[in-house]
């Protein structure tokens, strides 16, 4: 019983958190090359830190799986979400009466959360098709100034590089061994 308190109470750092340590590193530096091009980009990529930390999974076929995934659900989101943001500039600009602007966004954001759960599931995303809903959602209503449409792409692509950082970690370089690799090391 003592063995157990004391096990828990140490520092343990094993390969995951080196991984999601190297993920944010990596992404980092991939950031940095793109600011050397656009140097007005936000220093630290928010979206990329967080989706490579989410995708550094406990297997890489899981990595691989539900990053793909995450990419199908953004890009779902952003298929609904762009074209209604359009409509929802033009509409506020039109209409002056806070009440049929408020109620005018609630059934974008109810037919827009239809829609992108509808096509969501439709094209796999799997777990994550409620994520889509809610980047959906994000997408619609967040304020970036005069920069929505920059501000989604800009998030889209820190997140096709958040997975393709956990990838590079998690499945290219330092890959979890297979099932039968694992149990072939025990028996031995």
């Amino acid at each position: 019983m003592a063995d157990s308190k004391e096990n828990k109470s140490k520092l343990h750092i094993g390969m995951r958190k080196v991984k999601s340590l190297l993920a944010i590193l990596i992404g980092f530096l991939i950031w940095q090359m793109i600011r050397l091009i656009f140097p007005d980009l936000e220093v630290h990529p928010v979206f990329v830190y967080m989706y490579a930390l989410l995708e550094i999974r406990d297997t890489s076929e899981k990595t691989r799986t539900l990053g793909l995934q995450r990419i199908k659900a953004t890009l779902v989101a952003m298929l609904i979400g762009l074209p209604l943001l359009f409509v929802r500039i033009r509409i506020h600009s039109g209409v002056e009466n806070p009440s049929v602007v408020t109620a005018f966004d609630l059934a974008m954001i109810l037919a827009g959360v239809l829609l992108t759960l509808q096509l969501a599931e439709k094209f796999g995303c799997g777990n994550l098709t409620g994520l889509a809903a809610a980047i959906f959602i994000i997408l619609l209503i967040y304020h970036a100034d005069d920069n929505r449409y920059l501000y989604a792409v800009l998030r889209a692509f820190q997140t096709v590089i958040g997975v393709f950082v956990a990838w590079l970690v998690n499945v290219a370089l330092f890959p979890y061994p297979g099932r039968k690799n694992r149990k072939a090391e025990e028996s031995q």
